[in-house]
């Protein structure tokens, strides 16, 4: 999964791009429903974790379901928990908009960052 964006305040909708290749995207797509999880700036093991490849990502992670029963991530700093409304074709990648049913943070904190192949974190 791609970096959700804020399409819309009103009603509250987000979308991803899932590239068409993704082992795990068609599982989203049968159930129409996901989770997506903010890292705090310790989250970078997590974040890979998430990127490999045939890696049972659940088992190794705690995590607790949302209203919609998509997973949200105990470390979490914040998530917004979606139900999908639209898919949109994007060459190599399908733009997917969610509503979101559920908003909310665990914890104060600074978010992961990954800027021109690289973690990093918000300074102010």
């Amino acid at each position: 999964m791609q970096l959700v964006h804020l399409v819309s305040l009103d009603p509250p909708l987000v979308l991803f791009c899932a590239a068409k290749a993704s082992t795990t995207w068609p599982r989203i797509r049968t159930s129409g429903k996901w989770a997506a999880n903010i890292l705090d700036e310790d989250g970078e093991e997590v974040c890979r974790l998430f990127a490999q490849k045939g890696a049972d990502r659940f088992a190794r992670i705690a995590y607790a379901p949302g209203r919609t029963g998509s997973p949200i991530l105990e470390d979490a700093l914040a998530f917004a928990d979606c139900e999908t409304i639209a898919e949109h074709d994007a060459g190599d990648h399908v733009i997917v908009v969610g509503r979101v049913i559920e908003l909310g943070y665990q914890h104060e904190g600074k978010p992961l960052l990954f800027y021109r192949g690289g973690y990093g974190r918000y300074e102010i």
